[in-house]
């Protein structure tokens, strides 16, 4: 379950008031009081819930007005390929659940065999199944930061003092200004406000004039989006800071064409002063 204090979203994917009715009535238990139920009748109504609302878990009947069958689970990944899916359909036909399996849900029940306890059950694992599949894929893509970072170099702090190590050891102070102002351009990516990051661009060659002047090169950009990144995972939620996560590589592709562009200019800049 979520942690105390917060909420999670169930979107109900159903066109029968009297099944919903069901649905609401087996998670009505105080131990579910945590659920958010959002109910919609139809797949066009939950596919643009699915990209304008941050949602948990999607609980998906078959046979909707505007779509049936396997294709309504590829319309639900084609917009949200991360959010797990229980199908809750009048059918109880085997072949078919496992065909909704390797369709991308996570578990598939006949409303037949639905009861609150196995119906809770099915939710509750199929979150925790997608939870620990993200968290796996989050901790190998930061560790894959991380070993390109200088932290995973042989630098020592007096190689710091030296004037030679990373920025994080030479500069600490600016250091902590650059991960400060880099994580403020994923803000609106951890307030939910966008799906994409879409950061100005004067801010991005603000960070990276920052790091160039310091003498900073590619392994200090990663050591700060590593570091602002390891701030914005520890006040989300998995499946979020998974998506952060990702949606950052963006970002840090651009950023790095930044620094390119920063030495770039710099070595022009010398060259034309020492042809004076």
């Amino acid at each position: 379950m979520n942690s105390a204090g917060e909420q999670r979203v169930l979107l109900l994917v159903e066109d029968s008031p009297g099944d919903a009715m069901l649905v609401e009535e087996m998670l009505s238990e105080a131990a579910w009081s945590g659920f958010i139920i959002r109910h919609v009748p139809r797949l066009a109504d939950a596919v643009d819930e699915l990209q304008h609302n941050a949602i948990d878990v999607v609980v998906l009947d078959l046979r909707l007005p505007d779509c049936s069958g396997l294709e309504t689970i590829r319309r639900i990944r084609s917009v949200a390929d991360q959010i797990p899916i229980v199908v809750l359909t009048g059918s109880d036909d085997d072949a078919l659940a496992q065909s909704c399996i390797d369709a991308g849900a996570q578990d598939y029940l006949a409303k037949s065999e639905a009861r609150s306890r196995n119906f809770r059950r099915a939710v509750g694992y199929a979150i925790t199944r997608v939870r620990e599949a993200q968290l796996a894929e989050l901790r190998a893509s930061l560790e894959g930061y991380r070993s390109l970072s200088s932290s995973a170099q042989s630098t020592t702090v007096t190689a710091g003092l030296a004037g030679t190590g990373p920025i994080s050891l030479r500069h600490p102070a600016i250091f902590a200004r650059i991960v400060h102002e880099y994580l403020g351009l994923l803000e609106p990516y951890l307030a939910r406000a966008t799906t994409r990051v879409v950061a100005p661009r004067e801010d991005q060659e603000r960070i990276t004039t920052l790091i160039g002047d310091a003498g900073g090169g590619p392994r200090d950009f990663l050591d700060v989006h590593v570091a602002a990144l390891d701030q914005a995972v520890s006040r989300k939620d998995d499946a979020l800071a998974r998506s952060l996560v990702f949606e950052a590589r963006l970002l840090a592709l651009e950023m790095m064409g930044l620094l390119v562009d920063y030495y770039r200019v710099g070595q022009r800049r010398r060259f034309d002063e020492g042809a004076r």
